[in-house]
């Protein structure tokens, strides 16, 4: 009967004993104590007479020196070592921490080599055999996590973390194939290449071979010539101004497509050229693409800009590369959309089809097919420099370190690539096999098939080799790594952190990689994909194994709801994972566990990010799936106004408005708080409209059910949305309602949601008569103040703005100047934001400055990037009146009475019309003729129906 191991209760304040760079626990440092520590936290429970015979080997008494360490380690540390026949540990080392991390976590924890400078005297040379095995151990593992950093950053971080992997500190001499990883990701002509390149050589000398050695260190095996067209396209001068243009690279999956893009990504990031990389895979509308191409232009940003918007964060000549753009139908109309908005901008795009219409005059069309393969006739020399034999080399040097080209084997790895006409991807999978088999197998395995490479007539593009090598790679994969792989089919792609959580171990992630199963496709991080080429085998083979791919799905919509629903909806570590949370979405509502809280969930995720164009696509799917499930009514309800509400955030008001027709005179509407919803985005979409009547209908409408169902976030809400509409209208009774309910709940609020909900008040009192001037621009001032000490500069200016109307109103002229500097040095130092400028107008004729007055009216007439809003026309019409009766009070009379009776007209312009109607002008101050006042009458001639026109204004 064995004994049992005895347990050890961590101490809540156990400090983490560190190995890595020196030999410490909370600042104690005894070195033999450390020591017993150090091997039982790494190596688990062990007998006192091991850990005696290691560190006190020729100690005449080594249990009791290890008695006397154990007594001063325990002094300091009671509960560091416990046990009595077998010590154990509850202590955590900063070694086996360090073996959990990946990546550049992996390297950022590495302090140094593992017991650096400790002295290891008396001690066996078992255990200092043991304490080298660890420290290499280590050191592997972070040159190893350093490499695949450097494999999977962009381009301009790559050559820096390989030169850490070549040189971290404590690892062995680098191996030959770690050399190959390297050589790749540096600069060329870089010192760190030439001496990689040097290592690389002296490893490779006396080899067998006599060929000339394989061309392993080339950054882009067989495709030079397509890496140069394109590098010569991209940087070829373009006229004044930059016409742009696109280059299409096409060819059957597995090719090299996304390989050759990213390749010219890192040699234009290299040459510092503008570049970016945007992953089209499975993009299907460009409302997608186009949300893709924000997204990455302006990355974090909460509401990526629009595509007119995007020139603004494109530097001149920049290059954009779109990978994988296959599922797009309207490609032609997205791309000349995007050469409209972005001129000068040259298209880089990846697909395996070309569409009509898609190329122009001075475009490049790049066909991808099989690398170069050795004829049957080549020598060793002439088989040893194709580059389908270097990668094939390449490849097979993963499982097989020790093959190498051969006049003995040159004939059957040029058979090989022949057969497999090139195909890059076929060739690294039929490499993959030596791990089970000999060449000769391989060899005789491809020809045996070749009948299925070539097509009836000859001539292939390989995807017939591809096929077959795939069915026979799947064939060689053991049934945890089968079963891995098809678990992985239910993702688009994924942080490899989150494989165990979707039912597949690391080590399957990293075996899948070594069989060329996945791939590493966005540079800059580790996520993870299994090769678009392969999708249709894994289907195939998902369709065989329904209960296993019923679970996966299970598994992976648990996983990233649950994770998404704990996250902020703006968060932007959510916009990687939105394929995957959106694809769990349509598993959930199969199996009828969906919540209308995940709906809305990632409705906000969409609304805040600025994705209201594709989202309204992706909610309409979504609701397709919800009726075609027979899901609850609140998840359908949520489905539909989710798409709707995104239709009108896009501007697709009639969309928007026949959703919702649809669904008020369907039988979802019979939910109140679903009702209230629709009814509170039908009133936005009438506010756009200018059918304000109707909008402040709705509203009410909407607000009166948010009483009925005690829903106070939402009542005060639609409250505020009234005093917009109430304001225009000029309603002040049911306006003033709205004031008295809105002020009682202020004390309830929080802080930042009362400072919110006190601007919209000032805004709507502003325009709303009997108002106390002075009153408004104290708490205009009291706002601005606060706002400005917190950072909020857009709300700074806007209230400031709101502080000077005040200002002119009591006749401050002097303090509106002087609140209008302040807002301009706020905008000095934030260059996107502008003063309303037609205070600066209005100030200008109220100091008698008539012709600085008019100037600064021709400069706002001639802004071609801020034209001006509607309410802003009229607004500048009412400023200018006085200058143009000069010209002729009878069409002057005519405008204003325009104003006075326009349905789309705020309340507060309709009675300053009026006034002006009847010979009033608030100045006092008579103004002349001038060249300006008659430009500004024939602009507004233009601007203006005539006299008894019906068009609104």
């Amino acid at each position: 009967m064995t004994e049992p191991t005895p347990t050890l209760t961590p101490a809540p304040t156990t400090p983490t004993l560190i190995t890595l760079g020196g030999l410490d626990l909370a600042g104690f440092r005894k070195v033999k104590s450390l020591l017993l520590l150090v091997y039982v936290a790494l190596e688990g429970p062990t007998p006192r007479r091991t850990l005696a015979t290691l560190l006190w080997p020729g100690a005449a008494r080594p249990e009791g020196s290890l008695r006397v360490a154990l007594h001063a380690l325990r002094e300091v540390h009671p509960g560091a070592l416990g046990g009595e026949d077998r010590l154990i540990t509850p202590v955590t080392s900063d070694a086996a921490h360090l073996l959990t991390l990946r990546g550049e976590a992996a390297w950022d924890a590495y302090a140094g080599p593992f017991l650096h400078g400790v002295p290891l005297t008396g001690v066996s040379a078992e255990f200092e055999e043991w304490v080298e095995t660890q420290r290499e151990r280590l050191a592997r593992h972070v040159q190893e996590e350093a490499l695949r950093a450097a494999e999977t950053a962009d381009p301009a971080r790559a050559a820096d973390w390989a030169a850490r992997a070549y040189r971290t500190p404590g690892a062995p001499p680098p191996e030959a194939d770690l050399l190959r990883r390297a050589l790749p990701l540096t600069l060329p002509g870089s010192p760190l290449e030439a001496e990689i390149r040097a290592e690389l050589g002296e490893l490779d000398e006396g080899t067998p071979t006599p060929a000339p050695a394989p061309r392993v260190a080339a950054r882009m095996l067989g495709r030079e010539a397509e890496l140069d067209t394109l590098l010569a396209w991209t940087l070829a001068p373009q006229p004044d101004p930059p016409a742009g243009g696109a280059a299409l690279i096409t060819g059957p999956g597995g090719i090299g497509k996304s390989t050759l893009t990213r390749e010219l990504l890192r040699e234009l990031t290299r040459l510092d050229r503008p570049a970016t990389l945007v992953d089209a895979e499975g993009a299907t509308s460009a409302a997608e693409l186009g949300a893709r191409l924000a997204a990455a232009l302006t990355p974090g940003q909460a509401a990526p800009p629009t595509l007119a918007a995007l020139s603004d964060h494109l530097p001149p000549h920049a290059t954009v590369l779109l990978d994988g753009a296959d599922a797009l139908n309207d490609l032609p109309d997205l791309l000349r959309a995007l050469r409209r908005n972005l001129p000068g901008v040259r298209w880089v795009i990846s697909s395996r089809r070309s569409p009509p219409g898609l190329l122009g005059g001075g475009d490049l069309l790049l066909p991808l097919a099989g690398l170069p393969q050795a004829p049957p006739e080549a020598d060793l020399a002439q088989i040893a420099a194709s580059s389908a034999t270097q990668l094939f080399l390449r490849e097979a040097a993963r499982t097989r370190r020790d093959l190498t080209l051969t006049a003995g084997n040159a004939a059957l790895i040029a058979g090989i690539t022949r057969r497999l006409q090139g195909h890059p991807l076929a060739l690294a999978l039929a490499a993959s096999w030596l791990r089970v088999e000999h060449l000769e197998a391989v060899y005789a395995r491809v020809l045996t098939e070749a009948a299925q490479l070539t097509p009836e007539g000859g001539g292939s593009d390989g995807r017939r080799g591809l096929n077959a090598v795939a069915r026979r790679s799947w064939d060689l994969l053991t049934p945890e790594q089968q079963h891995a792989a098809l678990r992985l089919t239910v993702t688009s792609d994924l942080d490899p952190a989150d494989a165990p959580h979707l039912g597949v171990p690391a080590h399957l992630i990293d075996e899948l990689l070594t069989h060329n199963f996945l791939e590493a496709h966005q540079p800059g991080t580790e996520r993870l994909r299994l090769y678009p080429a392969l999708r249709g085998l894994l289907t195939e083979q998902a369709a065989a194994h329904p209960d296993l791919i019923t679970q996966a799905r299970a598994d992976h919509a648990r996983h990233y709801l649950t994770w998404f629903t704990a996250q902020p909806p703006e968060a932007p570590p959510v916009d990687a994972e939105r394929d995957n949370i959106l694809a769990a979405l349509h598993t959930v509502l199969e199996r009828g566990d969906a919540t209308a809280a995940q709906i809305d969930h990632f409705l906000a995720h969409h609304d805040r990010r600025g994705l209201h164009a594709s989202g309204t696509d992706t909610f309409a799917a979504l609701a397709d799936a919800a009726e075609d499930a027979c899901a609850p009514d609140s998840v359908q309800a949520a489905a539909q106004i989710a798409s709707m509400w995104l239709g009108y955030r896009a501007g697709r008001l009639l969309d928007a408005q026949t959703l919702a027709g649809h669904f008020l005179a369907g039988p979802l509407a019979a939910d109140p708080a679903s009702r209230m919803k629709v009814l509170n985005t039908l009133a936005a979409v009438r506010g756009v409209q200018g059918q304000m009547q109707s909008a402040t209908d709705l509203f009410q409408q909407a607000l009166a059910l948010a009483v009925e169902l005690g829903d106070e976030v939402r009542q005060l809400h639609y409250r505020l949305n009234l005093l917009t509409h109430l304001n225009f209208l000029g309603d002040e009774e049911t306006l003033r309602i709205q004031f008295r309910e809105i002020e009682r709940r202020l004390p309830h609020l929080p802080e930042m949601v009362v400072w919110q909900v006190r601007l919209a008040l000032l805004g709507a009192r502003l325009y709303t008569s009997g108002e106390d001037q002075a009153a408004l621009q104290a708490e205009a001032l009291v706002m601005a103040q606060y706002t400005e000490s917190s950072g909020l500069h857009r709300s700074s200016v806007e209230i400031i703005g709101m502080a000077v109307t005040t200002a002119f109103r009591l006749r401050q002229w002097r303090h509106a100047e002087d609140l209008l500097k302040r807002a301009a040095n706020i905008v000095r130092k934030n260059s996107e934001l502008r003063v309303n400028p037609l205070l600066t107008v209005e100030l200008l004729y109220a100091r008698a400055r008539t012709q600085q007055a008019q100037q600064q009216v021709a400069q706002i007439l001639n802004d071609p990037v801020r034209p001006l809003t509607p309410w802003q026309l009229v607004q500048l019409v009412l400023l200018v009146v006085p200058d143009l009766r000069s010209r002729g009070s009878t069409e002057v009379d005519a405008w204003l009475t325009q104003i006075t009776g326009a349905v789309n007209v705020h309340a507060q312009q309709q009675r300053e019309a009026r006034v002006l109607l009847g010979g009033g002008d608030e100045s006092g101050l008579p103004r002349g003729h001038s060249l300006e006042t008659d430009r500004l009458w024939v602009w507004l001639s233009c601007q203006f129906p005539g006299p008894g026109s019906t068009e609104p204004l």
